[in-house]
């Protein structure tokens, strides 16, 4: 593990910071890009992104303190990011409120941004998971020496590396974005539910080798239920897109006309 990157008298470069950082400027790129693609203004969409970069932040540390240490909530300790402590349910969750909020004062679609923003999802996740194995957190059960990595978080012995499992399973759910699904989108939104519910597919079963995750209901973890809601509420959510007209895709040669994208 190499949770400093850079260690210096004044300040100190944490490898999960800044993997982070690298993160969500690929997630922040790639969302422009296909934002515009989808007819979006570059500029409203980089905005919308910067404040998702705050609200995500906070709302992912404020369920994984939930989750793990509620008592960090009345303490200074909220806000020591550094040695991590975010979780990725929590920062979708919180940009979605805050995106159905932002779209109903700008007058932008919000299914066809949530469309650019799960186009970037997959290696953007697959990049951050990289900053967690580095930091040693997020860390699976003990195992074999022969597959698995020493946590400093953890102590002595070796354990599964989950957050390498997830980081391959964000990429392989990226290229069935790519090749698969998006070939044979109909409507503004399916690429997103799709992303989040092969997310939540490979996250509810990483979950049985992730390690000192608190059961909380039906001897599932708080990350497993909340997998569960998530696929369910995409299949209901993809029935309504599909009946919905007014998010269907319009094609001129394969490409999307930007004037008849539903704002």
């Amino acid at each position: 593990m190499h949770p400093i990157l850079l260690a210096t008298p004044w300040f100190n470069v944490y490898s999960y910071g800044f993997i982070l950082a690298i993160s969500y400027s690929v997630c922040t790129a790639m969302t422009i890009y296909k934002a515009k693609q989808n007819g979006l203004d570059g500029g409203t969409i980089f905005d919308l992104m910067m404040m998702l970069l705050v609200v995500g932040i906070f709302g992912s540390r404020l369920l994984f303190v939930l989750e793990y240490v509620p008592q960090k909530l009345i303490t200074k300790d909220f806000l020591c990011f550094e040695q991590g402590g975010l979780t990725f349910y929590g920062s979708i969750i919180s940009g979605i409120i805050f995106t159905i909020i932002y779209s109903k004062i700008t007058k932008i679609s919000f299914w066809i941004f949530a469309d650019s923003f799960g186009f970037s999802l997959g290696p953007a996740t697959a990049i951050a998971r990289i900053g967690c194995f580095l930091n040693g957190c997020c860390y699976g059960k003990a195992c074999s020496p022969l597959i698995g990595f020493q946590s400093r978080i953890a102590g002595t012995g070796y354990y599964h590396a989950t957050q390498l499992y997830e980081s391959f399973l964000s990429f392989i759910a990226f290229l069935i974005l790519i090749f698969f699904i998006r070939k044979k989108q109909s409507h503004y939104g399916q690429l997103f539910l799709s992303y989040i519910s092969l997310y939540a597919f490979f996250r509810f079963f990483i979950e049985f080798i992730r390690a000192e995750n608190p059961v909380v209901l039906l001897g599932m973890t708080l990350s497993q239920v909340i997998s569960i809601i998530l696929i369910v509420t995409s299949i209901i959510v993809w029935k309504f897109i599909r009946n919905n007209k007014d998010l269907e895709i319009k094609y001129n040669s394969n490409k999307i006309k930007n004037e008849e994208v539903v704002k």
